[in-house]
This record gives C-alpha cells, sequence and structure tokens, in this order.
C-alpha cells in the first residue's frame, strides 16, 4: 500500500478546512537525518510527575544556576534542593504577572528577584533578603550589573557593579529614540533588548561613565511585543510574540539583528481569533536534540509550541472530557536542575518533572495526543477509503492498569473537518506483540476524506507513518 502523503507533519490548520486541516497535538515532527533527510516521524511531547509541591499557592516563576534551583510561590521566594523540599527565603510582594530571576555571579553572589513590581536580593552566602529597588517589572544581569525595567515610565535601571543592594537613582536611561515605550527586558549576553510596543531597541555596555549603557548606534528592530513575559531566548535565538500597529500578530525569531517572521499563516490565523494574548508567557527549553519555545496563551486557552531546530510548530494541551476540548497545557516555567528538566504550574504549587519517559499529564492521566493529516482529494471525485493502516512502535503495552493494551482511535469526516464519523479503536499490542498491526478496513467514501488518530493510553507513542488503499470514483 502506498504511504498516506503527508501522514507525519506540524501543526496547520488553515481558515478553510478543506485547503489544509492538519493538526499535531502532543506530538512533535522530527525529520530523520539518514537518507534523504526528509523522512519525518511523530514522536511524543513529555509528560509530566510530581516532582515536588507548595501549599504556599501558584508557581509564578523557576529558575537555576549553578546547581541550585529558586522558584516563587505566589509572594514567597523558595530554594529548592534535589530531594523536593522547599526552604524559604523572604516574602516579596505578588502580583499576576510571572516573577525574573538573575545572577552576578561568583563576584556578587546575589540573586535578584522581581516579583509585584518590587526588586528583591537574596545574598546566596549569607542569607540576607532585602528589597533594594522599587518600581520595576523584570530583570536580568550583564557585565556584573543588575539591569532592571519600570514598564510604567519607560525607564532602564541598573544596580553598582557586583553589588544589587545599591541602586543610584541617577543611573537610569530612558527611552528617547523612538515614540513607543518599553515593556519588555531581555538579557542576551552582551545585548540587553528593551521591547517597546512596536520596535525593539538593543543596548550595551559602552563602558562610558556615569552610565555605562549606551543604545547600540543607528539600530532600531521594526518588531515591538505583544506580551512583555513572551520573550526569550535558546542558543543563538531570540523569540518573542508581536502585535503590529497595522493589527497582524506574528512570533518573531531574532539571530543577532535579524529579525524574522517564524510563525507561518496558519499560526497567525489562530492567533488572529484569540481575543487577548498580552498574557502569554513562554519558556525554552532543549531536549533530544530539540530546541523548544512554548508559548501558552492563558486567556485563549491554547499552548503552541516553536522547533527551532526545525522551524516545525505543533500544539499541547490538557483534555478537558467535560468540555471535550483541550486547553492551555499546565508548565508555564521552566529550569534544568538536579538533571531534570523541572516545570512549575501557574494554577497551583506544584514543580513537576517533564520528562518523555513520563506519559502522564498534571492530571495523572495520559496524554491525549492527537494527528489530523491532509486530506485526501483527487480533484473532488469521490474516493473510496478501503484500508487505513497506521505504522507506530507496537507491543509496548504496560504491564497491567490502563496502557495494558493500548488503544488507538479513528475518526473518519467525509467533508474535510466540519463534521466527524464515530470512532473505531483498535489494538496497538500489548507488551511483546511486536508483529502487530494496527489497521482499519472499509471506511466509507466521500470528496474530501479526513482521517482523525486520537491516542491517550500513558504508552510511548511513536509515530512512523500511515499507508492506506483508496479507489477513486469517476464523479
Amino acid at each position: 500500500m502506498p504511504s498516506y502523503p503527508g501522514f507525519c507533519g506540524p501543526s496547520y490548520t488553515s481558515q478553510s478546512p478543506l485547503a489544509r486541516p492538519e493538526r499535531c497535538m502532543n506530538l512533535y515532527p522530527e525529520r530523520l537525518e539518514v537518507g534523504d533527510g526528509q523522512q519525518t516521524v511523530l514522536y511524543p511531547t513529555p509528560g509530566v510527575e510530581s516532582f515536588s509541591e507548595s501549599t504556599s499557592g501558584p508557581c509564578r516563576g523557576l529558575f537555576a544556576q549553578n546547581g541550585r534551583c529558586f522558584t516563587v510561590m505566589s509572594d514567597t521566594l523558595y530554594e529548592l534542593n534535589s530531594a523536593g523540599t522547599f526552604t524559604s527565603l523572604g516574602t516579596v510582594e505578588g502580583d499576576a504577572n510571572p516573577a525574573t530571576f538573575a545572577t552576578n555571579g561568583d563576584g556578587g553572589d546575589e540573586l535578584f528577584v522581581t516579583s509585584g513590581n518590587k526588586g528583591y536580593i537574596y545574598n546566596l552566602s549569607t542569607g540576607v533578603f532585602s528589597n533594594p529597588v522599587n518600581d520595576v517589572t523584570m530583570g536580568g544581569m550583564v557585565d556584573g550589573y543588575f539591569v532592571a525595567l519600570d514598564q510604567s515610565t519607560s525607564t532602564f535601571k541598573i544596580s553598582d557593579l557586583l553589588d544589587g543592594t545599591t541602586w543610584d537613582s541617577t543611573q537610569i536611561l530612558q527611552r528617547n529614540s523612538a515614540p513607543d515605550p518599553w515593556k519588555a527586558l531581555l538579557v542576551k549576553n552582551p545585548i540587553i533588548f528593551l521591547f517597546g510596543t512596536e520596535t525593539t531597541e538593543p543596548i550595551f555596555d559602552a563602558g562610558g561613565a556615569p552610565f555605562p549603557f549606551q543604545p547600540v548606534p543607528n539600530l532600531i528592530i521594526p518588531y515591538g511585543i505583544a506580551a512583555p513575559f513572551s520573550a526569550h531566548s535558546i542558543g543563538n535565538t531570540v523569540l518573542w510574540l508581536t502585535e503590529t500597529k497595522d493589527g497582524g500578530r506574528q512570533v518573531i525569531g531574532m539571530q543577532g539583528y535579524d529579525a524574522q517572521r517564524v510563525s507561518t499563516h496558519a499560526v497567525e490565523f489562530a492567533l488572529s481569533n484569540y481575543e487577548k494574548v498580552d498574557d502569554a508567557v513562554a519558556f525554552t527549553y532543549q531536549d533530544q536534540g530539540h530546541g523548544f519555545y512554548e508559548l501558552n496563551f492563558p486567556s485563549a486557552n491554547a499552548t503552541w509550541v516553536y522547533d527551532v531546530s526545525l522551524g516545525l510548530w505543533h500544539e499541547r494541551g490538557q483534555w478537558n472530557s467535560d468540555s471535550m476540548e483541550y486547553e492551555v497545557w499546565g508548565p508555564q516555567y521552566h529550569a534544568y536542575v538536579f538533571d531534570k528538566h523541572l516545570v512549575g504550574d501557574p494554577c497551583n504549587g506544584i514543580i513537576y518533572n517533564m520528562s518523555i519517559d513520563v506519559f502522564t499529564d498534571v492530571d495523572g492521566k495520559g496524554l491525549r495526543r492527537q494527528r489530523i493529516p491532509p486530506a485526501l482529494q483527487s480533484e473532488q471525485k469521490r474516493l473510496f477509503l478501503d484500508h487505513f493502516q497506521l505504522h507506530l512502535d507496537v507491543g509496548v503495552g504496560l504491564v497491567s492498569g490502563q496502557g495494558e493494551d493500548p488503544q488507538v482511535m479513528l475518526q473518519l469526516s467525509r467533508d474535510g473537518g466540519i463534521t466527524w464519523g464515530s470512532e473505531r479503536w483498535r489494538s496497538a499490542g500489548k507488551i511483546g506483540e511486536y508483529l502487530h498491526r494496527a489497521q482499519w478496513w472499509r471506511l466509507g467514501s466521500g470528496r474530501n476524506l479526513l482521517p482523525s488518530i486520537t491516542m491517550t493510553d500513558p504508552v510511548p507513542w511513536r509515530i512512523l507513518d500511515a499507508y492506506i488503499r483508496v479507489d477513486g470514483g469517476s464523479h
């Protein structure tokens, strides 16, 4: 049987589902680096399991450096050790924004935290906790200086060199090169990016006195930021969500000062339908040779993920069985520490271990994974789908419980995804059944045939391809 054209691919749902209805939910595409390098397979996105839980309230940020891990839960700064034990370090002002973190290395030995529009310093050696600066929304560190942004006045502030407890009120920089106010700050050493609503301005340590930082001469990046906490960097790339003054919403990727659109028309169509995007929060991480930029939209109840390595998008989400739809995925903050990808959930005080060897969601249930490929069409002639076989790793069932006999659910739409038929279940093989095949027969006919494959059992779903036998009609 021939392969199903484009069965393994990214999420790409265009304005017309008849044009392109693709969805890749809780699965991510990977191109095999052998042969012609064109074969794409689908692998399961990581699941989560509880690592530690705080009773203080929801997670508002997570940070790790030099083997130490810190988090803000509601209005408390904690250190988290490898055993999952929380140690309270101080009380911070709470608000609806994420907390930000930075350290000034061995020279200063300080942790700088912003929360509730205030800046806090925790001395990593002495344990002294203080609040030396106010009116700061987010911060970072470059060349031994802590840096921070006051969104309300578009003011950039710096601490003394290697001393986060001292902030000279005259050591500031205010926006004057463009009329749009600064709304976000991101340090990508040695450059600090100050994002306005319409443009972005890079500044650097020019070594001058009394104020060392200056804008990069004659450079304004023509993309502002739509969600202040969407800016993140991974490798050589800085990514953020923009909304132009003309109304276009895009995700921008920048290497050096070369800023390019990385979102697709399909992603931008989804973004254009969200009523609110300014509360979007991103995190980045690397795993299995991929660099991922995860962008959560709490108000829109959606999560989009960009694979920086391949330039492909997929979706992640938690399945709501009551409303029968996907919601925003729980993890929103990330830190790699203790040889684990730890993630924090803004809805509770749980820190999770995120791993490709874990197959459960934040509710403890198996992640619901779905693949909708391109529709089967042939000049709008009626097609008869006689046989469909899913090529996937089989015989990976669990010893007992859910997943002992893992099931694949197939639904077929005859109108390109507008309406769907009933579910047809097939086994993916109990443990050790390596010759098993998941296949369906006599699926019916239509002019825009579209299958949907769904899996919920907590096993490693790895999809290599699909094969079909289709007969075409004359009208």
